[in-house]
């Protein structure tokens, strides 16, 4: 059996900056965290030339033919592409069954189809016997979810999970350059005593939220000066967290959130604002909806004399506390017996050159 997993993200700051219509014109920055919980893919074999793909977060199973050009579509679409992109390149993992499954609901803010594309092309990847460095794995994701599947999203999230860890991450038309935090450990867990994420039991489809941006980003000169203004925000997070000035960091937050809340129709709510007023009057510096909005997770920064005050308050209005702790593994693969190697080609255009140096698992 090969097993694979890849972590899920918290943006701190800069989110939406990382969209093509605005990094490629102006660049982007964001300043994100890898967590666990995690997206996980495992491949055993299976008979026959084609691939089973059973989702348990859809409950749904699917059979992909053996074929050199596979057809993507639904349902299961995200998966059907990463087969695709190893099938053209003659890679075609016949014979298997992958299962996927992630440990929170699809529309979660936290970059969790992302994750499960970075995922499962981690576990093909090792089951056909191509090395990839972590900036193969999110270069990869980013091919088949942005190229492939057409899908209205930034870089970011694949990278985040891709490389684990507290970055900065910056996005030009070139390339999406990692800067890891440079926190000391203590100064990490200050930092994660003073977050609290919750979950609002509402999933929404990101992809309207991020078409409306994305057309805005383009022509409206308003939502263009608010990327610019969150893109500050975003380095200046940086300093805040490398200072330990947590409540500098919830103020940053708290003004990110009232600029993201203009990008597009559908990022805030009602619902919305009313909780995160619960939060603020229960004495949190700040915070926002993780990803895109409209629902999903809400991350806060809350001093931890105030924690518990804060914790009982969203509980009371129908929000549930979800633990989380930093990940710095980044996505990894590993087989739990015995694998016979499959020999690869150098078909892999612009990643090949990086093979001699990449470990097989990592």
């Amino acid at each position: 059996m090969i097993v694979a997993r890849a972590p899920l993200r918290i943006s701190f700051g800069g989110g939406g900056t990382d969209l093509p219509a605005y990094a490629d014109r102006f660049g982007g920055m964001v300043v994100s965290a890898a967590i666990d919980p995690a997206c996980h893919a495992s491949i055993v074999p299976h008979e026959g030339s084609g691939v089973v793909v059973q989702s348990h977060d859809y409950d749904l199973t699917i059979e992909i033919p053996f074929r050199r050009q596979v057809a993507i579509h639904e349902p299961l679409s995200l998966p059907r592409a990463v087969v695709a992109w190893f099938a053209v390149r003659g890679l075609f993992p016949s014979g298997i069954r992958i299962t996927l499954r992630a440990d929170v609901p699809p529309g979660s803010g936290l970059g969790s189809s992302s994750a499960m594309t970075v995922a499962v092309v981690r576990a093909i990847a090792r089951h056909v016997a191509l090395p990839l460095t972590q900036r193969m794995a999110a270069e990869i994701a980013c091919e088949i979810e942005i190229d492939l599947l057409c899908r209205p999203i930034g870089r970011q999230d694949h990278f985040a999970s891709a490389f684990g860890g507290l970055n900065t991450l910056t996005f030009s038309r070139e390339e999406v350059a990692v800067a890891p935090m440079a926190m000391s450990a203590p100064a990490e867990q200050v930092l994660h005593d003073h977050l609290l994420l919750v979950s609002t039991r509402r999933t929404r489809d990101s992809a309207a939220v991020l078409r409306d941006q994305r057309a805005a980003s383009g022509s409206d000169g308003d939502v263009t000066r608010r990327l610019h203004r969150l893109k500050e925000l975003a380095s200046a997070m940086r300093v805040t967290l490398l200072l330990g000035d947590l409540p500098g960091f919830g103020a940053l937050l708290h003004e990110s959130w009232q600029l993201k809340r203009g990008l597009a129709q559908g990022v805030s709510s009602r619902e919305i604002d009313h909780w995160y007023d619960v939060a603020l009057c229960g004495g949190a510096y700040g915070g926002k909806i993780a990803g895109a909005g409209g629902g999903g997770f809400f991350l806060f920064c809350v001093s931890p004399d105030r924690r518990a005050n804060v914790i009982a308050d969203l509980q009371a209005a129908g929000l549930t506390l979800f633990p989380f702790r930093f990940d710095h593994q980044g996505s990894i693969a590993w087989a739990t017996e015995p694998v016979r190697a499959t020999s690869y080609r150098s078909v892999v255009e612009g990643f090949v050159h990086e093979t001699a140096s990449a470990s097989a698992s990592a």
